[in-house]
């Protein structure tokens, strides 16, 4: 298994199901248009025969200063924060049982990919809307909540760069 960038031509997407109809539709209908108006990035966990196994998209986004936890904010500036947003992320339901860590390969290979962005731009941390189910995922990672229901959580990118140091055998990006 290896991550790479989603190549519509390539990635055979018609039998991927993560188990969320959003999600699934997203891969077979939606990438390619958001590759094609430079709406997000997509990047794909491919099996030997270009099969996808998972997949997670990235943006740029920004943050308002009063979407932080007050700590937080008042070490930021009063206007729109920058940020990269992890849009959608999902693994193969089949391939979730095969014990591949697909969801784990992702993310890191997702962070990776904010680290490079912040070495460019500015950016402030890696946002993300989670599913109910998977917001005890992402706060293993550190993923901290945003939001009163959970679902919107933010990695501050100093955080990221500290993990990514920890673990500098991961696999690269």
């Amino acid at each position: 298994m290896k991550i790479v960038a989603f190549d519509p031509r390539r990635h055979h997407r018609a039998g991927f199901a993560c188990g969320h109809d959003g999600l699934d539709e997203y891969l077979r209908r939606y990438a390619s248009q958001s590759l094609r108006n430079h709406l997000a990035r997509v990047y794909v966990a491919e099996d030997g025969d270009a099969r996808v196994l998972g997949y997670y998209t990235l943006s740029a986004a920004s943050l308002g200063h009063d979407e932080f936890p007050e700590p937080m904010a008042r070490r930021l500036p009063k206007y729109p924060v920058p940020a990269v947003l992890i849009g959608r992320m999902a693994s193969d339901r089949q391939a979730r049982e095969s014990g591949l860590r697909i969801g784990s390969r992702l993310l890191i290979h997702a962070l990776k990919q904010a680290i490079r962005a912040a070495d460019t731009i500015g950016v402030q941390c890696v946002i993300v809307d989670s599913k109910p189910e998977a917001v005890a995922f992402y706060r293993r990672f550190g993923f901290i909540p945003l939001t009163e229901d959970g679902l919107k959580l933010y990695l501050p990118i100093a955080t990221v760069k500290t993990l990514d140091h920890q673990h500098e055998t991961v696999e690269p990006a």
